[in-house]
């Protein structure tokens, strides 16, 4: 399944600008390993240590929010992936 990754600035910045990936994958997580293979450099920027997903990232799969928990839900080919890094105010 082709599934497009899109990158906030923070991540691209680290992969010259490239703020949009297509991958084959038929998970969430399947995606993200994908990307963070081809793209080594977001490999500390999506995963915690390994396999944990890093909870500072928030993900929408086609518009509507993951948790953290729906990392195995299946993707279909030409759904579309956002990563948004999570932002702390005060």
């Amino acid at each position: 399944m082709s599934v497009r990754i899109g990158l906030p600035a923070l991540f691209a910045d680290r992969i010259d600008g490239v703020s949009t990936v297509e991958v084959t994958a038929t998970t969430v997580e399947g995606a993200l390993r994908a990307l963070t293979d081809r793209h080594a450099a977001l490999t500390t920027l999506v995963w915690t240590g390994g396999d944990a997903l890093n909870p500072v990232m928030v993900l929408f799969l086609n518009d509507r929010q993951l948790t953290g928990t729906r990392i195995t839900h299946t993707l279909h080919s030409g759904d579309h992936l956002e990563i948004i890094p999570a932002i702390e105010g005060g």
